[in-house]
């Protein structure tokens, strides 16, 4: 197991897929014990691993010198023997992976009289068990548990079971039944062999791979148009670990306060935390998305469809006109927008007004209310005529200055579940579906308008472990 969720980990830093839940959007500042998660259910299918298995355990175990050199381990005894294995077999169930197989043996052997180590007697015909009768069967089995141990490591507890033959043993003429010496010394082998596996992968530390993982995610990621994606890590975790069948299925967790900026950031130096992130039961995605509404863009949108324009009002007998050749939307230190028109003609000028966002979380559209003119622009720009021409501004601008965000967010949901239905690579394949798409609410800085939402979903992954190198 080491060796396939190592390089699985190493090859694909499961990070691609988690990203693009995150790159059209950042936590935004609304509330700052907010974390953006990702809990993927992962399912590795073991039979690579069997295969592996299978390729990697020899199949013949012979004693020193077989066929025609004895093990004498006294003056009195010698023996020899030839042990052989069949398919290995694997069950997978909740923490526990049970690796067994059929063992087949023959074994010969003679002793003579001894006394204090001086030979007494020559040794007496051998004596042989599976080989006229065929070889005699024993079954092998060793049971390996799974737990997760905190400080990022996972331990692996592997206990032989007590090898049950399938047939007797019994040698020399006499027929004695040996039976119970040959399991004794497999016991005894099979006993030295646990030890060496758990000396060599009884425990796994995760920690010198998942730090690569972690810097990286600490890193600045460019994406495109949009700025600097920092996903800035606060957590990994491991919310289940469980065999069944064929397969090993895991829940690993990521939580996180990614922010989008304008400008490159520096690198976080922040180091991987001491020890697992709290396990949670849910699964799936949870991320909070901010659409940052640049204020060049949105005048650029208005300039653009509906100026210039010429606005008119009745005055007596007499018509006035004010022509409108651009706008400009600004941002306040009060939350509130500033719209500037910049008026041509008898009007030259530049007109003021502040506002207050309006968003319909019904419609998507956010639009400007509650305007107000900046009087010194006001009277110096429009003079007598300002209040014949003050209604006809408002409603123009109530009218033309709105955006229909839904949209926008509408084509986002579009392409994250498009990219959710064939997220991965050649090695890790997922599939997931935006559940829930919620508004949460917008903020006014200086350069724009932030729009929060909250996207819910559900995202599984399988790790075809035949593309790893075991």
């Amino acid at each position: 197991m080491k060796v396939s969720f190592v390089a699985m980990l190493k090859r694909t830093c499961l990070t691609a897929w988690i990203l693009i839940l995150l790159v059209n959007g950042a936590i935004g500042q609304f509330d700052s014990t907010y974390f953006s998660s990702v809990d993927i259910p992962l399912r590795i299918g073991l039979k690579p691993l069997y295969n592996w298995a299978e390729r990697s355990v020899d199949t013949v175990f012979t004693s020193d010198g077989y066929p025609n050199g004895w093990v004498q381990p006294q003056c009195d005894l010698r023996y020899r023997y030839r042990f052989w294995r069949g398919p290995l077999k694997l069950k997978a169930s909740g923490q526990t992976l049970d690796l067994g197989f059929t063992g087949y043996y023959q074994i010969e052997g003679s002793s003579r009289a001894c006394f204090r180590g001086t030979v007494l007697s020559p040794w007496t015909p051998t004596c042989r068990c599976g080989f006229d009768q065929g070889a005699r069967r024993v079954d092998v089995r060793f049971l390996n548990t799974l737990s997760l141990l905190p400080r990022y490591q996972i331990r692996l507890q592997i206990q032989p079971q007590k090898p049950l033959p399938t047939d007797a043993c019994a040698v020399c003429f006499w027929g004695q039944d040996i039976t119970d010496q040959v399991m004794s010394g497999l016991w005894e082998e099979l006993t030295a062999a646990q030890q060496t596996m758990e000396s060599s992968y009884g425990r796994i530390d995760l920690r010198s791979y998942l730090t690569p993982v972690w810097d990286k995610l600490n890193q600045p990621i460019e994406i495109g148009s949009y700025g600097w994606l920092m996903i800035r890590p606060a957590g990994i975790r491991l919310n289940r670990m469980v065999a069944q069948g064929d397969s090993l299925d895991l829940t690993i967790g990521l939580k996180a306060r990614p922010v989008v900026l304008n400008t490159k950031p520096t690198p976080l130096t922040i180091g991987l935390p001491a020890d697992w992130d709290t396990p949670t039961q849910q699964e799936g995605f949870r991320v909070r998305l901010e659409a940052n509404l640049q204020f060049d863009s949105l005048s650029r949108l208005v300039n653009t469809d509906f100026l210039p324009v010429e606005l008119s009002a009745k005055q007596g007998p007499f018509r006035k006109k004010l022509r409108i050749d651009s706008l400009t939307l600004e941002g306040t230190s009060t939350q509130q927008i500033q719209c500037q028109l910049h008026l041509s003609g008898k009007y030259a000028g530049t007109l003021q007004l502040v506002a207050l966002p309006s968003w319909d979380t019904t419609t998507g559209i956010l639009s400007l209310k509650n305007l107000e003119y900046d009087l010194q622009t006001r009277h110096r720009i429009l003079g007598a005529t300002a209040e014949l021409f003050e209604r006809p501004i408002r409603n123009w601008i109530e009218e033309k200055c709105q955006f229909n965000l839904q949209t926008l967010l509408d084509s986002k949901r579009k392409s994250l579940n498009q990219y959710l239905q064939q997220a991965g690579n050649d090695m890790i394949r997922c599939r997931g579906e935006l559940e829930q798409f919620r508004w949460v609410g917008s903020e006014v800085n200086r350069h724009g308008i932030r729009v929060l939402v909250d996207l819910q979903g559900k995202m599984s992954c399988t790790a075809d472990l035949s593309r790893f190198s075991l």
